[in-house]
């Protein structure tokens, strides 16, 4: 049993609220973020497209720093993470994952269901643990 989060690269759009709800609501500082938003695409600069038009690819990964504690104070207030409490694309959902009523659990069936590839970042990206992706094969 552990509490995990999923972060769903179909849904994401790359806004970056997720980090900012973290940065304000756990009062950061201006240059200290818990979540890094990595754009995925030519690898040629920030928010440039893969491929060549008409057929250009690009998505988004939250990346969740070792420093994020998936808002465990606000957790145990009975509340949810500002990340998942504010994404506009509810890309983000958390939960236990033993608990098959949850919204982890849900939410990794529903990616299941539609075939969905689900990954963890490797250790050696020196990443949060606990976070699965979902991604479209």
């Amino acid at each position: 049993m552990a509490k995990k989060m999923l972060v769903d690269l179909q849904r994401c759009v790359g806004c970056w609220t997720c980090a900012m709800a973290c940065k304000v609501g756990n009062g950061l500082d201006d240059d200290d973020y818990r979540i890094i938003v990595r754009t995925n695409g030519s690898g040629a600069g920030i928010d440039r497209p893969q491929g060549t038009y008409p057929n250009l690819r690009m998505g988004w990964q939250p990346i969740y720093q070792k420093s994020c504690t998936f808002c465990a104070q606000n957790v145990a207030e009975g509340n949810v993470q500002y990340c998942v409490q504010d994404c506009p694309t509810h890309a983000l959902a958390w939960g236990d994952d033993a608990d098959p009523e949850g919204a982890y659990c849900q939410a990794v069936q529903r990616c299941l269901d539609l075939h969905y590839h689900l990954f963890e970042l490797p250790v050696r990206e020196g990443t949060r643990a606990n976070v699965t992706y979902a991604v479209r094969e």
